[in-house]
């Protein structure tokens, strides 16, 4: 019994480990560009991150919507849970997206925080405005 729990508190760890690597690598793979206001500046060939704060044990989830794809396309996303190890109910977290300016132009990328089972409005709901130059 105890070499099990051993085995599951390693794997909990590793896997802490594995997420906390993957967005370092993100951060730096996008130069630092985190957007934190509602409008963004950058230049073509550049990724950029936009975080924010999300519960994904409530059933709610972020979406994107990006006008311009060829201003700006999406890359990826990524949850990480302010609690390391076992996602506990009601635990908060960030989700980060990922994009690259592709084109020069202003594009908007709107987000929606909602259950997608319900047919309701979202929770929550933002837009950026980001010019690549």
């Amino acid at each position: 019994m105890k070499r099990k729990m051993l085995f599951v508190i390693v794997t909990v760890v590793i896997l802490a480990v594995a997420v906390a690597v993957v967005t370092l690598v993100l951060t730096r793979a996008s130069g630092k560009n985190k957007v934190t206001g509602d409008t963004f500046e950058t230049t073509t060939g550049k990724t950029f991150t936009i975080a924010l704060d999300a519960n994904a044990t409530s059933g709610y989830n972020w979406t994107q919507t990006t006008k311009n794809t060829n201003v700006v396309e999406y890359v990826d996303i990524a949850y990480v849970a302010v609690a390391p190890g076992a996602q506990v109910v009601g635990g908060s977290g960030t989700v980060t997206f990922t994009f690259k300016a592709v084109g020069k132009g202003t594009t908007t990328i709107s987000f929606a925080y909602a259950r997608p089972w319900e047919s309701v409005p979202p929770a929550q709901t933002r837009t950026i405005t980001v010019t690549v130059k």
